[in-house]
């Protein structure tokens, strides 16, 4: 079974990726950029924010109804 990550750019506190991986992952993901992070997380989106600790997702959007 595959265990889902978020990869978080530290620059910006935003998730920019996701990603499943075998294991748990923390840290610098292996192979990638200094500036990121993996975070294992498994309903964290992409645009979400990471805060001490804690991936907040951002509001999903809303569909508006079509008035015919």
């Amino acid at each position: 079974m595959l265990i889902r990550h978020c990869i978080i750019d530290t620059t910006t506190n935003l998730v920019v990726n996701i990603v499943d991986y075998k294991t748990e992952q923390s840290g610098v993901p292996n192979g990638l950029e200094e500036y990121l992070l993996v975070m294992p997380s498994m309903d964290g989106r992409i645009g979400g924010t990471y805060t001490d600790g804690v991936i907040t997702n951002p509001p999903q959007a809303q569909i508006a109804a079509l008035k015919g």
